[in-house]
């Protein structure tokens, strides 16, 4: 093989470690962020009137 080919060899395995990373960074950020967003959340609220209303939530 020649010195050229090696590096485009090389540019290719480089450039796929890059997309995977980049994959597991974004999956890691998402569910992490998908937890802390759903840990804020309040399962009811309270009313003016003292009374307490369900929380429904909706699925998408």
């Amino acid at each position: 093989m020649t010195p050229q080919g090696r590096e485009i060899l090389d540019a290719v395995k480089l450039a796929v470690i890059a997309i995977v990373c980049a994959l597991f960074t974004a999956t890691l950020v998402i569910g992490i962020g998908g937890a802390v967003l759903r840990s804020d959340q309040t399962p009811a609220r309270h009313d003016g009137g003292g009374q307490q209303s369900s929380m429904t939530a909706e699925l998408y």
